[in-house]
């Protein structure tokens, strides 16, 4: 007669396809700040030491770029 009508199991959103721009988003915010303070302590210490040229500051800013592209292929290739 009355049969209950069939409901289907509604399952939870799986946190891997919910948030992977979040997880991109903040990889970029992450770099876009370690770039800024390295760029900073490098002026700073150009200034200090009275550098002719920016070594501090080239030097800090190249060691952030690899850090950051280390730590970004690290997390990506973990998935």
């Amino acid at each position: 007669m009355g049969e209950a009508p069939e409901h289907k199991e509604e399952k939870p959103p799986r946190e891997d396809s919910v948030k992977p721009y979040m997880k991109y988003s903040g990889m970029a915010f992450q770099m876009i700040g370690t770039l800024l303070v390295a760029a900073f302590a490098g002026i700073k210490l150009d200034e200090y030491f009275a550098t002719e040229n920016p070594w501090f500051t080239i030097g800090f800013l190249l060691a952030g770029v690899i850090g950051s592209m280390v730590l970004t292929i690290i997390s990506i290739s973990k998935k």
